[in-house]
């Protein structure tokens, strides 16, 4: 399969798992520590903690109206052989079918036996979200 085809699909199966609130299939699609770059500073997160953060984000998005993601692959680089840089594209879609908040998410993936996200830039969502006044 052709990398951007690879990645492609990827992205799908991870959007689906975060539509049906799958947190141990999300986590599956992560390196067993994620990084998390933020404009505070970075943290790294295990996958069994990661897990119970997709949980805790979940309830955040549902009280903020969310009832589906949606998104959308902007771009997808390989910079090295196994290693890729993607741009998605996110628009949280609330009942009445109009966007709740919008914004980009920046990944860096690497691949083993499969392709796995090891590390995230989420500083639009966390601007997004307070852009509507609250904090993520």
């Amino acid at each position: 399969m052709p990398f951007h085809d690879e990645i492609a699909d990827f992205f799908g199966r991870y959007v689906d798992a975060f539509a049906r609130e799958d947190v141990n299939k999300i986590s599956e699609l992560w390196d067993e520590v994620g990084l998390f770059p933020t404009p505070t500073g970075n943290f790294a997160m295990p996958r069994s903690a990661f897990r119970d953060h997709c949980a805790t984000l979940f309830g955040f998005y549902r009280a903020q109206g969310v009832v589906r993601p949606k998104g959308a692959l902007l771009s997808a680089d390989e910079l090295f052989p196994g290693v890729a840089q993607a741009r998605m594209a996110y628009r949280m879609m609330g009942s009445n079918d109009a966007p709740v908040a919008e914004w980009e998410h920046v990944y860096i993936l690497r691949r083993t036996d499969a392709w796995r996200v090891s590390l995230t830039i989420a500083d639009g969502e966390m601007a997004a979200w307070a852009a509507k006044g609250v904090q993520l």
